[in-house]
């Protein structure tokens, strides 16, 4: 086999999210070619999580957030915990072209609970400025029914928060999306809200 050129690998790597995801890293080329990463690895491991919901049930919130943040880093990312960003941040992804990218972490314990995350990171992190201008939420559940989580926390968002506007959704979706105008820059801030299912309650 002769010399491989980066192309070559990506290809080879086509499907494998973990394999994809250094190599597109590596040929970055704008802050936007990092974020079109983020996502994909961490709907990566967040699936995961949910194949070993017995291992994780004991595990503390921010023990979950180092876990989903040493996945982060073997895909190449610049990632930390609890690191300084106006406060301490759950899950932060730091990268060239001034790329940041935020997320708060919470285990659902009631509505009021992710509220006081979404609002950590929007009012106390977010830098919302060219290239950081988008984060995340990511809720771990461990009871049933996180399709109607979601759906009980798009309702809460949207009655708590008017001037968060919440991107159209189907009932039952585990991925919600929104927006609004950041009250440090005036530019808008985008949120992407992910839930993982870690219940554990066999019959058997």
């Amino acid at each position: 086999m002769g010399d491989l050129t980066l192309r070559d690998l990506q290809l080879m790597a086509r499907g494998n999210v973990a394999w994809e995801t250094p190599l597109a890293l590596m040929a970055a080329a704008s802050s936007d070619d990092i974020l079109a990463r983020v996502n994909p690895a961490i709907d990566h491991i967040l699936q995961e999580f949910s194949r070993t919901p017995k291992e994780r049930k004991d595990r503390s919130e921010d023990g979950l957030s180092i876990d989903l943040i040493t996945s982060l880093k073997h895909f190449g990312f610049q990632a930390s915990h609890d690191t300084t960003t106006g406060g301490h941040c759950d899950i932060v992804i730091d990268g060239r072209y001034d790329f940041l990218w935020l997320g708060e972490a919470k285990i659902h314990g009631g509505y009021d609970w992710l509220l006081k995350g979404f609002n950590q990171l929007d009012s106390r992190y977010a830098t919302a400025v060219k290239g950081q201008d988008r984060g995340g939420v990511v809720i771990y559940h461990r009871g049933p029914r996180v399709d109607q989580v979601m759906d009980g926390w798009a309702a809460h968002l949207a009655s708590e928060r008017p001037d968060v506007t919440i991107e159209p959704r189907s009932p039952g979706d585990l991925v919600m999306n929104t927006r609004h105008v950041h009250e440090r820059t005036g530019r808008e801030y985008h949120v992407r809200h992910v839930i993982v299912s870690l219940h554990w309650n066999p019959k058997v």
